[in-house]
């Protein structure tokens, strides 16, 4: 029996096998469908500027700072002397159900970040995979901060350095982000942004406007329950506001379909059988 060429098929069976063409998708994640909200945070169809996502979604979901009577939602303690010297004002946050996942699953979300804000007053908005039960940073996954300086700089903006949030390496459609700028002949319009809808605070300010929407993806490294963290707030006022709207994109399980182990083994029946019949073909020509 020729048990190198059997090992070898066979391992290139199962190579196969554990590849990403067997990937099995869910999407939404159910779990993910409920949370809890801080502030103002809700589920629109289209609006005004920010049509539904790729996704094809009926509806999305949002946060927003206006209305919002919220106050430290933030997970971070930015400097105010590198922001104008201001503080974190009001904001809004939602936090998903805990959810299961396994390693190597992966999750993807659609993130479009809008605002009437900016020069000092730098409105900035996040989304991070946390720890179920302790509440800890597993990965962030989304970050913007307005700005009137640099519009491709809005995403990621200031919020975490980019040794924890590279946009290039987390954001799929990263390369094609470009930032739409509405100016006082066609402003910002979209429903969330309540009194601040159709305002910017300076006419044809570049930062007025919205990024689009952008598909972030996260690798879970290990299996374990977690929880999605969505929020924005707003800086230094609680005028001009801002939000942010997403989209789930789904779960996907590193574990293989169900329909494809049938075939596996097959394909390993058809090999042991290939192996015998060498087997039998080299004992007749030694007998």
């Amino acid at each position: 029996m020729n048990t190198r060429h059997l090992t070898t098929a066979t391992a290139l069976l199962l190579a196969a096998l554990a590849g990403p063409a067997m990937a099995l998708t869910i999407a939404p994640p159910p779990d993910l469908a409920d949370g809890n909200c801080t502030g103002q945070c809700g589920a629109a169809a289209a609006s005004g500027d920010i049509t539904l996502s790729p996704q094809g979604s009926g509806q999305y979901g949002y946060v927003a700072t206006s209305g919002s009577s919220a106050y430290g939602v933030s997970p971070v303690t930015l400097d105010p002397n590198n922001r104008g010297g201001g503080i974190e004002t009001n904001g809004s946050k939602f936090v998903s159900a805990s959810f299961q996942a396994a390693a190597g699953d992966r999750l993807d979300v659609w993130f479009n970040y809008v605002s009437t804000d900016g020069k000092g007053y730098d409105d900035y908005a996040w989304a991070r995979v946390v720890d179920a039960s302790t509440g800890s940073l597993v990965a962030w996954v989304f970050t913007a901060t307005s700005s009137n300086s640099g519009t491709r700089n809005i995403v990621p903006g200031d919020v975490v350095d980019k040794s924890q949030f590279d946009p290039d390496a987390s954001i799929v459609n990263y390369d094609d982000y470009e930032f739409t700028s509405k100016d006082v002949s066609d402003p910002v319009d979209w429903a969330p942004l309540g009194g601040s809808n159709g305002t910017c605070w300076e006419d044809n300010a570049a930062g007025c406007g919205y990024t689009g929407w952008l598909l972030s993806r996260h690798d879970f490294a290990a299996a374990g329950s977690y929880r999605l963290e969505i929020g924005v707030v707003n800086w230094g006022d609680e005028a001009y506001d801002s939000g942010l709207a997403f989209d789930y994109g789904g779960l996907v399980s590193s574990v293989p379909e169900p329909a494809s182990l049938p075939m596996a083994l097959a394909g390993l029946g058809v090999f042991s059988l290939l192996a015998q019949r060498r087997q039998r073909n080299a004992a007749l020509t030694n007998s």
